[in-house]
């Protein structure tokens, strides 16, 4: 009982800091454009062993990761500080949102001088996508960069950007639900903006801006992460998503079959420590069953991994 006592004490209330008094960029959106970037953070009791960083998947409030996943409480009891910038209108690691996370650690690293620079990294669909790629960037420029890596985890990250433009097509051309059809426009728009076409037409922008690639052998810039421990969680449940949103949905069109094939390239560099983790009955959203959600992940094992990476 007094383990239990200590356990629940050892994390403290959310805290709210302000990092820039404008958001210009439009990085965050929380049912109006934000007026100014901010981070979410846990601390633990005393001084924090390392960072985890939370990113938000699109759309998703910096807030409501403290309530759909208790990663943030229980990574402060395991002596991490837990934080989630106020970053969730990307789906690509671009210069304004790489800037405002070099900021938010900054600011962190200034307000716990004794820390240590252990850097954990994880991220909620479109924001997995940016923790991978965030993570790759700093592996990349270790030399310029204070921050070590000592893990990533993308919960159902859309990592192949190519991949999620041709998804996007497919749900256009199924037809089967407003909301896929509306998904895939936003999409094809987003990225069609971003990076001047479709994959065929940029194939080199596609790979610069992805986190995997599947068309390149190394995975392009997953190949920074060949001695990074990894992990991907998934649930593909096809059962719900052709029965609530179209019946002719396959595999192929859900995050599953992307994320196997990121895990075995990395195994086939070498790294051992990556793993695919596919969950059944586990994702649930206000309450309701639905599979792409924080949910999936079993938050106290995913800690116990973060300290086994943080140990070796």
């Amino acid at each position: 009982m007094l383990w239990l006592l200590a356990s629940r004490a050892a994390a403290q209330p959310v805290q709210r800091q302000r990092v820039q008094p404008t958001d210009p960029v439009d990085l965050y959106w929380n049912g109006r454009h934000a007026r100014e970037q901010a981070y979410y953070s846990v601390a633990p009791a005393g001084t924090p062993r390392g960072v985890l960083l939370l990113l938000p998947g699109l759309g998703g409030t910096a807030e409501r990761v403290f309530k759909e996943t208790t990663l943030a409480q229980e990574a402060a009891r395991a002596g991490l500080l837990a934080v989630v910038p106020t970053l969730n209108n990307r789906l690509y690691l671009d210069s304004a949102s790489t800037r405002l996370l070099e900021l938010v650690l900054t600011q962190v690293a200034r307000q716990y001088p004794a820390m240590g620079r252990n850097l954990c990294i994880g991220g909620f669909s479109a924001g997995g996508q940016l923790a991978l790629a965030y993570a790759e960037a700093l592996v990349r420029d270790s030399t310029r960069h204070k921050w070590r890596v000592k893990a990533v985890l993308g919960v159902d990250p859309p990592a192949d950007l190519a991949n999620l433009w041709h998804r996007g097509q497919r749900s256009i051309a199924q037809n089967c639900s407003s909301l896929l059809v509306r998904g895939g426009q936003s999409t094809l728009k987003t990225l069609g903006d971003a990076f001047g076409g479709s994959p065929e037409q940029f194939p080199a922008v596609y790979q610069q801006h992805s986190a995997f690639i599947d068309t390149s052998p190394n995975g392009g810039n997953l190949a920074w992460l060949a001695a990074t421990p990894v992990r991907v969680y998934c649930e593909p449940d096809m059962a719900f998503w052709r029965w609530h949103f179209c019946a002719t949905m396959q595999l192929e069109d859900l995050n599953a079959v992307t994320l196997r094939q990121l895990v075995a390239c990395l195994q086939r560099q070498g790294n051992t420590r990556a793993e695919y983790l596919e969950t059944t009955g586990k994702g649930r959203l206000n309450g309701r069953q639905f599979p792409h959600a924080w949910s999936i992940v079993d938050a106290p094992e995913c800690v116990q991994w973060l300290q086994t990476c943080l140990n070796r």
